[in-house]
């Protein structure tokens, strides 16, 4: 049985939107016809959204996707199954046995300061370790992808600085995700991705069609790793 791919969204700052932003990918994936188990240790924003997501499927007698919350990512999987862990950047080292069975990982990011990495930062020797372990399995390019999040306009891009700092660190940069309204339905249950299937309860808006075309240029680059 092939390994399970693991995504993991984290972040060296908190607050970045980790939770948000992982959610939406997991139901991107599940939309694609994969089985989504969540990895999200003290995680009450998840929690909440899985028990609002069963009462509207209860209240608008729909059959959503209901991703499972796992507790491990070393239970058995069938070759459909992806996990998502969304990981609390207090905690980071913590959760490194999960970072060592990563098959991407995702850095979340604001402003700046959530990018000033340098080589003794913890995160980054956390990534470092990451990437040896990685190696030692036989793999020559670790699937590390940066995203800047709440980006809101021009003047507030970051890819340049970004771009200048992957050729020292070795990750790709992916396009940055926009302040939209649309990633936070995740606090009411659902998501773009689900808005986009059940269009006889949910009515899409201009944001909510950009901020779904985001998430899933945001899977397709989960894919382009060499």
């Amino acid at each position: 049985m092939a390994e399970t791919p693991v995504i993991i969204v984290s972040s060296s700052e908190k607050d970045v939107g980790k939770t948000t932003i992982g959610v939406n990918l997991a139901a991107a994936l599940w939309s694609d016809g994969y089985k989504i188990k969540l990895f999200a240790p003290k995680n009450q924003t998840v929690e909440e959204f899985m028990s609002r997501r069963l009462l509207m499927c209860l209240q608008c007698k729909i059959d959503m996707p209901m991703p499972q919350i796992i507790n491990s990512i070393n239970e058995d999987n069938d070759e459909k199954t992806i996990v998502v862990a969304v990981i609390p950047s207090a905690e980071n080292e913590k959760y490194s046995e999960v970072f060592f069975k990563a098959h991407t990982l995702i850095s979340l990011g604001c402003e700046k300061k959530d990018f000033n990495w340098s080589f003794n930062n913890p995160y980054i020797n956390l990534i470092w370790q990451t990437k040896k372990n990685a190696a030692s399995k036989g793999i020559k390019h670790f699937n590390w992808i940066a995203v800047q999040n709440k980006y809101t306009g021009k003047n507030d891009s970051l890819k340049d600085d970004m771009q200048s700092m992957s050729k020292q660190l070795g990750f790709r940069v992916a396009e940055p995700l926009h302040y939209r309204d649309a990633y936070r339905y995740v606090e009411n249950g659902y998501c773009a991705a689900d808005m986009a299937k059940y269009k006889q309860i949910f009515k899409m808006s201009m944001d909510d069609v950009y901020a779904r075309r985001e998430i899933l240029n945001l899977t397709d680059d989960l894919w382009k790793h060499k």
